[in-house]
């Protein structure tokens, strides 16, 4: 269960934090084990990962043999007992993986099955749905559970026009994605495309204000590194780091790819609030542009019209990127009124 489940179940619950160092000295022993088998290996939290494992077939055998070797070993190691899910890309694998409720345990998805297999699933059980405008909030699952569209083999065999009418330019996504279709790679650490700014507290803050004043002067680096690169996100992902040594981080995908401080902000508010739950000092921050694709891609045969606030938030924005490039970073601060 959640930490807050479990607070309001045992209100006198006593919480320990967690030790950050164990823990990343665990995490790294891991990915000692995973580098054994593949070189094509994504991160995507502590312990936890995806592997590409195809072409490996003739010297490891059958990927979910793989799969329970590398369990083996890990237990007989270190005493870490996981749970692992094998399918053909990482949506249906990391639901596989989410299904087992008792490790160590592997839960295998034949090819050709994905939709069968996803059918009963809830729609929350989506890994990237956080990452949608609405997301998992208990009023969207609601909505949805009103409409007879709790699992994801519902939404698959709803007609796309009527899936509009609920999830607008996210239907044909949630679609794909309740028939088990992923084109995303397995992206290595080292080529994975992003750009990161930090900042770290001194002392550690908890007022909301400021803390969102210190996060937009984040995302204005960020997106001036964007527009001096030519490239564009379509996601961001914002780490917090707090006093006890608690972490937290959440992404949240763009309804398109942007370099604008006025299209990123509305998802990154939101974002801080949903990783701000545990109301302890905040130590560090670091925010990330994921998804990087260049400006110049071909543009779409409809094309989705700034409006008159975003063009002249554009305007505003290129102008204080020429100050500061003339006049150093803090030649212009923000204030309030």
């Amino acid at each position: 269960m959640t930490l807050d489940q479990a607070r309001f179940l045992c209100p006198s619950l006593r919480i320990i934090p967690p030790d950050g160092e164990a823990a990343q000295r665990a995490h790294i022993s891991l990915e000692d084990l995973v580098r054994r088998f593949t070189p094509l290996w994504e991160p995507i939290g502590r312990g936890h990962f995806y592997l590409d494992l195809t072409g490996t077939t003739r010297l490891f055998g059958r990927a979910i043999d793989t799969a329970a070797r590398m369990e083996r070993e890990a237990v007989e190691r270190w005493g870490l007992s996981g749970v692992g899910g094998v399918a053909v890309n990482k949506l249906v694998s990391h639901i596989a993986a989410d299904a087992i409720t008792k490790p160590p345990d592997l839960y295998d998805v034949t090819p050709g099955a994905e939709k069968k297999f996803l059918a009963p699933a809830p729609v929350a059980f989506l890994p990237a749905l956080p990452y949608l405008s609405g997301g998992r909030t208990p009023e969207f699952l609601e909505l949805l559970a009103e409409l007879d569209l709790a699992t994801l083999g519902k939404i698959a065999v709803t007609p796309p026009d009527h899936l509009n009418l609920v999830f607008g330019s996210r239907s044909k996504l949630m679609q794909q994605w309740a028939v088990g279709f992923d084109p995303t790679p397995v992206w290595p650490r080292s080529s994975r495309p992003s750009l990161e700014v930090s900042h770290t507290l001194n002392p550690d803050e908890v007022d909301d204000e400021a803390l969102l004043a210190i996060l937009y002067g984040m995302l204005e680096r960020l997106c001036r590194q964007l527009r001096r690169s030519e490239r564009l996100c379509r996601s961001i992902k914002l780490d917090l780091v707090q006093s006890d040594g608690w972490e937290n981080s959440k992404r949240a995908v763009l309804e398109r790819a942007s370099h604008w401080e006025c299209d990123i902000y509305p998802r990154l508010e939101p974002l801080f609030f949903r990783a701000f739950q545990r109301r302890v000092r905040i130590r560090k921050m670091a925010l990330k542009a994921e998804a990087l694709e260049n400006s110049e891609k071909q543009l779409p045969l409809f094309p989705v019209e700034p409006s008159a606030e975003s063009i002249r938030m554009q305007k505003l924005a290129a102008a204080l990127d020429r100050v500061r490039s003339r006049y150093g970073e803090k030649a212009i601060e923000w204030g309030t009124t």
